[in-house]
């Protein structure tokens, strides 16, 4: 018996060795590509409980299933598809018909216009395999203009439901727009939402603009203007569209500006007498 172990073992090593030996550079492996099988979403067309809400309820229908299949994780069944359709928020879902065209997530919602003009956009979200609802219906108001917001807020719950990671798409960008010449450009203080839609400005092109940053709330945001003649700090607030200069040293020039963690402090550089200074 230790003899035959010997000889496997003398075998294995005058193996290992003539492979070695056979090999003249180090061993390559290229991976092309990962295999992720999307989820299966259907995002059935939200209900319009009165003709006032039919447009909006399209749209946001169209945002929220935008966003989803935006991500790459997930893949949206085109209502052709549909063996059934969803016509009433409250009843029963027929999780066999969603089933038989392997829908993984369905997503029901209805949009109305209220009596004092709040857009309300609510939605349900169902593990179609599991027969069961993936966590509590929610409803979403604000004015009939907020829609895409509403919309991408949506989506944010149902990609967090599923994914068990934050949502993202009720997220805006705050920039610099320069338009112009080379020799001319004119600058402009703007946001957006995190698909590049619903621009809109929050200075005029009169003086330079630099350098914008939210603060950790979003509700404010602080950026260097050259509106005096020489640069210095404003805080907008973003909801009102209301700016104001910080009540800073005159004599010197301030830019760079940083919100603290908490939202209360600021942090900044100053030039003064040709020193700069945090």
């Amino acid at each position: 018996m230790t003899q035959i172990i010997l000889s496997i073992a003398l075998a294995f090593a005058l193996g290992t060795q003539a492979l070695a030996q056979g090999r003249t550079g180090p061993l390559r492996i290229e991976i092309t590509e990962g295999v992720i099988e999307p989820v299966v979403v259907a995002v059935a067309p939200f209900l319009a409980e009165n003709a006032a809400a039919e447009e909006y309820a399209a749209r946001i229908t169209e945002v929220v299933a935008s966003d989803l299949v935006g991500t790459g994780l997930f893949r949206d069944v085109p209502h052709a598809a549909y063996v059934s359709q969803v016509t009433d928020f409250d009843a029963p879902v027929a999780f066999p018909d969603w089933k038989a065209i392997n829908v993984e997530a369905l997503v029901v919602g209805s949009v109305t216009l209220a009596s004092d003009g709040r857009l309300l956009a609510k939605f349900r979200l169902f593990d179609v395999f599991a027969d069961a609802p993936l966590g509590a219906g929610l409803q979403f108001a604000g004015p009939p203009e907020s829609w895409r917001r509403v919309a991408h807020k949506i989506a944010d719950q149902v990609y967090s439901r599923i994914t068990g990671e934050g949502g993202y798409f009720d997220s805006r960008v705050v920039y610099v727009e320069a338009t112009g010449p080379k020799g001319n450009r004119q600058k402009r203080l703007a946001i957006m939402d995190f698909d590049g839609e619903n621009v809109r400005y929050l200075t005029d092109a009169s003086s330079i603009v630099l350098a914008p940053r939210f603060s950790p709330r979003g509700d404010r945001i602080l950026f260097t203007s050259y509106e005096s003649g020489f640069p210095q700090i404003y805080e907008l607030t973003v909801g009102r569209v209301e700016k104001t200069a910080l009540a800073l040293d005159a004599e010197s020039m301030t830019f760079a500006p940083r919100y603290a963690p908490n939202g209360r402090t600021v942090v900044y550089s100053e030039a003064r007498r040709g020193n700069t200074d945090i």
